[in-house]
């Protein structure tokens, strides 16, 4: 038998068994990365600015589907911990700082399959994150710290899930959260997220 009608067998068969996985399994757990983006920004009320360069960010979380009908899923994602990190916080006077944003926002999620291995998906949910911010203290002359706020958050995206095998799939996904102005180093209410991982489906 050639390879070649090895191949018209086999595939086949992987593909179709990629589409039984998905119909049975319930439930994942994702590990993604991507990096972490800030910009200069001038702390209220003074002329003091702080800078910071492309960092990391990371996040872990649990998903568990709720309901089926015909090829498309609802999902809940729980306990999702999303961390922001931006690189090289300096500012125009002397202090140290951290502009760290740590985010906790459940989601619902819609899944809908391309072909049996390929799915795409969108979410939207809502939280609750810590954001490091600058602000300066009251010695003469003022050195910079860090304070933390919290804020509520919104967290809205979607992304591709291709999988790889039965346990395994490759997971990108892209989320804006929304929150308050000015937090975490971002200047306006828009962290954006964009990160890639693998999730584990059981």
């Amino acid at each position: 038998m050639t390879k070649t009608s090895l191949l018209r067998i086999f595939l086949p068969m992987l593909f179709a068994f990629g589409a039984w996985a998905q119909r049975v399994q319930n439930m994942d757990i994702y590990f993604l990365g991507g990096p972490s983006f800030t910009r200069a920004q001038t702390i209220g009320g003074t002329n003091v600015t702080v800078y910071g360069s492309t960092g990391f960010s990371y996040t872990v979380g649990y998903g568990y589907q709720i309901m089926r009908k015909s090829a498309v899923s609802l999902w809940v994602e729980l306990l999702p911990a999303v961390l922001a990190a931006p690189a090289a916080e300096t500012a125009t006077i002397p202090g140290s700082i951290s502009l760290t944003s740590t985010m906790f926002v459940p989601s619902v999620r819609v899944m809908a399959p391309l072909q049996s291995r390929i799915s795409v998906f969108g979410a939207l949910g809502g939280g609750y994150g810590s954001f490091s911010n600058p602000t300066l203290t009251s010695d003469n002359p003022p050195d910079l710290k860090t304070r933390d706020v919290g804020h509520g958050v919104i967290g809205i995206g979607g992304g591709v899930d291709v999988r790889l095998s039965r346990f395994f799939s490759i997971r990108v996904d892209v989320r804006d959260y929304v929150t308050g102005r000015n937090l975490g180093g971002v200047p306006g209410r828009n962290h954006i997220l964009p990160m890639m991982g693998f999730a584990v489906h059981f």
